[in-house]
């Protein structure tokens, strides 16, 4: 195979390193293809991960001269081999995320001189511990119905975009629609997919899941919670739902937090409509937080001084503050409200929790005018819960 021979040796370089990713290609038969899967696998990675170290986000940075051009050699290697090999039996496709990520690169990439890394672009998470280069004959499942036309049924809206559920009769399942509107500026199309692409980096119960972009139509298609909202779900079920159910939501909402914040992201757009509920048989609700577009990564500066306060259980703070620097203290602020809502049906402004003292002052902490005297995370704040739960349940 002449061409794996020539990419063996334009990425020799790489050789050494192809035995940290030949088990994720161990299922590709063909030898030559496995192993230039593994070497490019670990050059682009390798690349990624000296343009991390030069990025800073917020202010870019200078990606130097030799690696711009070993990565659009690596891109420009892809996209051949991608395309002498489609239709064959070892036709393939680039993981979504990398796909993206090469596309953006490519737009400020230089052959002379190294390459001025935009202020916007985001520190990239390495995928290290399984394939980016996915064999079509295994990956995809060809359809009967390739053209299958679907009834889209709306069930919502945004400052975005529009939501529409279907049901593929392919799966037998619902699924959402989400389409952008169509007079957004070019920011607000940014921030549409961009919340597409922040939710598809993360795998938790707790977050709805998102499939595919759609580049053509700026729509993409995600998990379709069947107990809608978490206000319509109170609001249909306030006086059915047992104490045990609101502490076991609550906990699984400290959980979604908990982890969005460890993977150094603020969500900051917390209402009882970004939090769905979903119903399985065998009586478990779970919760999935939903709705990024206004997620930012914490410590960055990506978010404009002049950003407008939105979120509807924002701090009224921030209006003094301003929304550039938000931070967990203000996504407590959030959790209390919900927290408050999960266990009496009421909104902040209609009453507080009161039937333990205890638990209302758990709130109140919540809720702090000062924000020093709220909960430092949201670790400390389900660890406060824990000791309070047993006055619910009293």
């Amino acid at each position: 195979m002449v061409q794996a021979r020539k990419i063996r040796d334009t990425f020799s370089e790489s050789l050494d390193r192809i035995a940290l990713y030949e088990e994720y290609y161990a299922d590709v038969e063909n030898n030559h293809l496995r192993v230039i899967f593994s070497l490019l696998h670990a050059k682009i990675n390798n690349l990624f991960e000296f343009l991390n170290h030069k990025n800073f986000p917020g202010n870019g940075g200078h990606y130097n001269a030799g690696q711009s051009r070993d990565l659009l050699d690596v891109i420009d290697t892809i996209q051949l081999l991608q395309s002498n090999l489609k239709n064959t039996s070892v036709g393939f496709r680039l993981d979504s995320y990398y796909l993206d990520l090469i596309g953006r690169c490519r737009t400020f990439l230089s052959k002379s001189g190294g390459s001025s890394i935009p202020e916007r672009f985001p520190i990239i998470e390495l995928i290290e511990h399984r394939a980016v280069f996915l064999l079509m004959d295994v990956t995809n499942i060809k359809r009967i119905q390739a053209k299958e036309s679907f009834i889209l049924k709306s069930i919502g809206s945004g400052s975005y975009g529009k939501v529409f559920k279907y049901k593929d009769s392919h799966y037998n399942r619902w699924f959402v629609l989400k389409r952008a509107n169509k007079d957004l500026t070019p920011k607000e199309l940014e921030r549409f997919k961009n919340e597409y692409l922040e939710t598809r980096k993360l795998d938790s119960p707790y977050i709805i899941e998102v499939y595919n972009y759609n580049d053509e139509k700026n729509e993409y298609t995600m998990e379709y919670a069947n107990d809608g909202t978490l206000a319509d779900y109170i609001r249909k079920n306030n006086t059915k739902i047992s104490m045990s159910e609101r502490i076991n939501l609550i906990l699984q909402l400290f959980r979604a937090f908990s982890y969005i914040h460890r993977k150094g992201l603020l969500h900051r757009d917390i209402s009882f409509s970004n939090i769905l509920v979903k119903h399985f048989d065998g009586e478990w609700t779970v919760i999935k937080v939903s709705d990024f577009g206004l997620v930012k990564i914490m410590e960055s500066t990506l978010t404009s001084k002049d950003s407008s306060i939105k979120g509807s259980l924002n701090d009224p703070d921030l209006i003094k503050v301003g929304f550039n620097n938000y931070e967990v203290r203000h996504e407590i602020f959030a959790l209390a409200q919900v927290v408050n809502f999960i266990l009496c049906g009421k909104k902040y402004a209609n009453g507080i929790y009161d039937n333990s003292q205890t638990v209302k002052e758990f709130i109140l902490r919540g809720l702090a005018a000062n924000i020093n005297d709220r909960f430092a995370s949201v670790d400390e704040m389900a660890s406060a819960f824990n000791g309070v739960k047993k006055d619910l349940l009293n």
